[in-house]
Formats: structure tokens, sequence, C-alpha cells
């Protein structure tokens, strides 16, 4: 069995007529494997994901399964990353699964156990919302070694909520309204329905079907319902999901499978229902529903949803879904109960595995917020987990070298940043922090020598200028240093830095006025200052040390020299002796 990866969505795409005819025939297809859904889905995907397809042998053009996924990144506690593997629909999706042509089980599910094992790069593995009567994932899973793999149920409980959400209500619709009615419901809800239908067809009461022109208005009085009843449960969440059912809900009436109504009493609206309709598996799936809760009479819940079923009755449906969550009111219309599994298969040696290539760029993202915000450990460690996967991968390379710079482990920054010029001779930013790290070490030739290296590939390099200045001031050529200080505020004349390092050049020279000195002594402690939040001690440590020096009395510069001394103590960074460029990388 071929099994190829579809992970772009113009290939999905093109592959909508073979998915559809896989579909159409798969008796346990449901509607949020269609590629319909699956096509509004992905597009809001930020995750990376991918859809397994299988064929019979390479020579075949079509597939007759496809099964899809996503990779996640997770984050262990005291940091660390690892890569879960999930259903392409978790998070939104109340079922998931894959599709398949009929007699072709037997050799698809091993296939794709075994490609998942051994092609992919993950530690545990979210097998999700998975029906109970889904023999196929039952198969699926029997394929992952207890030998290799522990196991585990899930249950996910939102807080301060009853409900089930491993249960799934729904109702098997007869072929006749009243029949219905008769057989499936009791008495009581029978007599409710008839009546309050038979209300609503009065003038008093009206009932709108969506269509082009009021779908915006509708999805908006839905919204509006549901919003009043659950934002103060959800909070920030509920923009999120509404976000979410606005595009779905458009994406699914562009595509002619949204059932959405709305229940009018004159011109003021009382309640909306928008459902999925799935003609192939001929049946109506609930999605969401909001109503005017002081409104009882007659009471637009009940309703909505005997309009939707009679409607389905009306047009051959065999399933009224209710969808995830075990609500009493849904047993009121007939429902049955069908129960959801939640399986996750992890890996015995989780802790060792590497992170999937393709959550790398997230792995980054996170690892330099945690850069940005001096949590060097977690940083450390997020650029070791990067490198272990992608050793040359140049973001790594440097984040790291400029972070061991940062610990004062000259020689493992060198080699990282050396390492990153192997791959780019030509890296500004690399040539940059070598500069600063040759300067840190009072290696100056060797930093003037990075520095020019790159002002040759970057002539309007305004930082260069300023730190080729300060390592000819360190030198002793100060007038050399205050030429380039003024080259780089003749390109970015707010360039504090330079302005700051000129006038400490003056003031070395005996050259800055009295007058000045108070106020290039207050800059050099707010700079102090600027240094110290980002992690930079040693920069920190020289500012406050040219703000004593301009200033003695200067009570504030003396208070942070304090605590930066403390904490670089304490944090075991470096030593103090060393001098450092004015300018981080």
């Amino acid at each position: 069995m071929q099994i190829d990866i579809i992970d772009n969505f113009e290939t999905f795409k093109e592959r909508r007529e073979n998915w559809d005819s896989v579909y159409a025939v798969d008796s346990q297809a449901q509607f949020f494997l269609s590629w319909v859904w699956l096509s509004g889905w992905l597009q809001m995907v930020h995750e990376p994901w991918f859809i397994l397809a299988a064929k019979p042998d390479t020579h075949d053009s079509s597939y007759v399964a496809f099964f899809p996924l996503k990779i996640v990144l997770e984050q262990q506690d005291g940091g660390g990353f690892y890569t879960q593997l999930y259903m392409a629909g978790n998070s939104v999706a109340d079922y998931t699964g894959l599709i398949c042509l009929p007699g072709y089980e037997q050799e698809v599910i091993p296939a794709f156990a075994a490609y998942i094992q051994q092609q992919l790069t993950w530690s545990s593995f979210n097998v999700q919302n998975i029906l109970e009567t889904d023999t196929r994932m039952s198969l699926f899973l029997r394929h992952f070694s207890r030998d290799t793999f522990e196991f585990s149920q899930h249950r996910i409980q939102n807080q301060g909520e009853d409900t089930d959400n491993y249960i799934a209500p729904y109702v098997s619709l007869a072929d006749d309204w009243d029949q219905y009615l008769q057989n499936d419901v009791g008495s009581n809800t029978r007599q409710k329905i008839r009546r309050f239908l038979k209300k609503i067809e009065s003038d008093e009461f009206h009932i709108t079907h969506v269509d082009a022109n009021n779908l915006e208005s509708h999805i908006e009085i839905l919204l509006k319902f549901w919003e009043s009843k659950w934002r103060d449960k959800k909070g920030d969440k509920c923009d999120v999901i509404m976000n979410y059912v606005r595009a779905i809900l458009r994406h699914c009436f562009e595509n002619n499978c949204l059932y959405l109504r709305v229940l009018w009493k004159g011109d003021t609206p009382l309640g909306a229902i928008a459902n999925f309709v799935d003609v192939h598996q001929k049946s109506m799936l609930f999605s969401i529903t909001g109503r005017d809760e002081t409104f009882k009479n007659p009471p637009p819940g009940l309703i909505l949803h005997a309009d939707a079923i009679r409607y389905a009755i009306q047009n051959g449906f065999k399933v009224y879904d209710f969808l995830k969550g075990n609500e009493e009111y849904k047993y009121s219309f007939g429902a049955k109960e069908r129960r959801i599994q939640h399986i996750v298969a992890k890996y015995k040696d989780c802790q060792n595995r590497q992170l999937d290539v393709r959550i790398i760029p997230f792995a980054l993202q996170l690892t330099l917020e945690k850069h940005r915000a001096n949590r060097l450990t977690e940083a450390e460690q997020g650029y070791r987990q990067i490198l272990e996967t992608q050793s040359n991968h140049p973001e790594a390379l440097y984040g790291l070298g400029v972070l061991m710079r940062q610990k004062g482990e000259y020689q493992k920054s060198e080699n990282l940043l050396k390492s990153l010029l192997e791959i780019q001779p030509n890296s500004i930013k690399a040539l940059f922090s070598l500069g600063n790290l040759y300067q840190a070490q009072g290696q100056l030739s060797k930093a003037i020598e990075a520095y020019n290296q790159v002002l040759a590939l970057q002539p309007q390099a305004i930082a260069v200028y300023n730190n080729l200045g300060y390592a000819l001031h360190q030198q002793g050529d100060v007038e050399d240093a205050i030429a380039y200080y003024q080259k780089a505020l003749s390109l970015q004349p707010d360039c504090v830095e330079a302005e700051v390092n000129l006038a400490n050049a003056l003031y070395a020279q005996g050259k800055l006025s009295p007058d000045k000195q108070a106020h290039y002594a207050a800059m050099n402690n707010d700079l102090g200052f600027k240094c110290k939040q980002a992690g930079d001690f040693k920069t920190a440590i020289a500012y406050y040390h040219q703000s004593i020096s301009m200033q003695p009395d200067l009570a504030s510069a003396h208070y942070n020299l304090k605590l930066v001394l403390q904490e670089q103590s304490q944090n075991e960074t470096a030593s103090t002796r060393n001098p450092k460029t004015l300018i981080r990388a």
C-alpha cells in the first residue's frame, strides 16, 4: 500500500473528486470528514496539518483512503518541547477518524499505522473524538505495540459544567413526521410540539430561512443570543468561538450544507439555530443555537429543534445528530446515545524523542520569546532541542551563540557563531555578534576585524559604527572612536547609544562641559537599567559605572549598580571585570 502526504491546500483541492467518491460509499464516514467541512476548517488551522492518502500501488491515480492529522508543539513543565500528533479536526470536530473505500480496510489501516510510527516524529498521539462504534480506529490502535507505547483513556470535563461531552445523543428518523411524533417522543412533548408549531403558523410568529440576502444578519442574530448566555462562562474564548462559527457557517452556506433558521415574533427575533446538512450520509447535525432566555411561550429552543427535525424527515434524512453533550432537553426528542472515546498513545521513551521538523518554526518562536524574557535556561533548552533535530538551523545556532555569550561561556558562543558562518559566510548578525564576543573578552583586534567585515557587507550598519568606535576607544584611539560615533549619529541622529558613547569619549578627553555631565549621567543610568532588563548585566554595569563617574552623588545609579551586581552574583553569569560593548547583538 502506497502512502502519500497531502500537506497543502492546493493539492487538497485537486483531490476533491477522489475524496468525495470515497466519502460517498463509506458507511462509517461522517460530516467532519467530508471534503466540504475540512476545506473550511483546514484554512483556519494554525498548526501544521497533513493528510495521509493511501492507494494500492504507485501506478494508481486514485486514493482509496484518507486520514487527516495535525502536529502540535507542546511545552513541558520546566522548559523543553515535545511533539503531539492529533486528529486534524481536533478542537472543533465532534467526531474524527478516517475514510476508506469498503474492502480496503484490512490493507489500509496497518499501512497507516506503520507509516505514523516509522515516518512521523512524535511523542504522543491523541486519538480524540472517536465514536465507540468506529471499529476501524479500534483496529488501527491494535497495531501500536504495548511494548513500545503506553495507552490511556482521557476525559476532559469543562469546569463548572455537568454535561458529559463523551456522550453524543442522536435521533434515528422515521420516514414520516407524524410517525416520528407518535413513536419516538413522549405524549407530553408530542402535544407541545404540535401545539407550538401550529402557533408559529399564525400571523404573530414566523420562521425565516437563510439565503444570500440574510446570511450575515441571521448569523449575527444567532451569535448575539449565544454570546448573551455564554460570555460570562467562557470569557475571551467567546470571541475565538464566534470567529470560528462565523467562518464555518459562511463556508457551509457557500457549499450548500447549512441549515440556518430564525424564529420571530413580529420584527423581534426570539431564537436561531444552525445545523450542518450531510446529503451523502443523510444526516443533519446540530451545530449551535441561541435564544431569548426570557421568552418562554412558545419556547424557542423546542420549536427550532422540532422544526429542524420535521424538515430533515420531509427531505429524506435518516439521522438528526445532537453531537456531543448529554443535555437533558435532547432526550425529549427521542434521542439515543453514542459514546465518544479519547485515547492517548504515548511512546515510553517520549522524553528522548526529537521534534518534528514541521513544528521547528513554532519551537523557535517560543524559544525566542523566552530568550527575550531573559528565561535563559528554558531558551537554551529550546535552542538545543531544535539543533538536535536540525543541527545546522541558522536561527538556533545564532540564538544559542548569543545566549552562551550572555552566560559568559565565550568559547561555546564562538564555536556556535563560527558554525553559523560556515553555513552563511556573509551573515551580518553572526559577524556582528562575533565582534561583540571578542570585544567582551578584550580581544579588540579581532573585534575590529569582525566589525570591518560587517561594514564591507553593509556600509550603513549604524550599530556597527558605534561598536567599532567603542572598540577603538578601548584601544586608546579616542579620536577615531569619536569619528565612528559621529558616523553612527549622522546615519541615525536619535541613536541613543552612539550619543552616550560620544559623550563618554568626550568626557574621557575632558571635553564634555560640566553642565552636560549630569544629563549624560542620567542617560547612562537609564541605558544601564534597559540592559539589565534585557539580561545584559555586563553592559548595564558599564553604564552604571560611567554614570557614577560623571555624577558621583547620583543615588539611583549607585542603587541600580548594587542590584545588578547582586543579581549577577546570584545567577553566576559572568565577572564584572571584562568590559563589553554598549550595543547588544
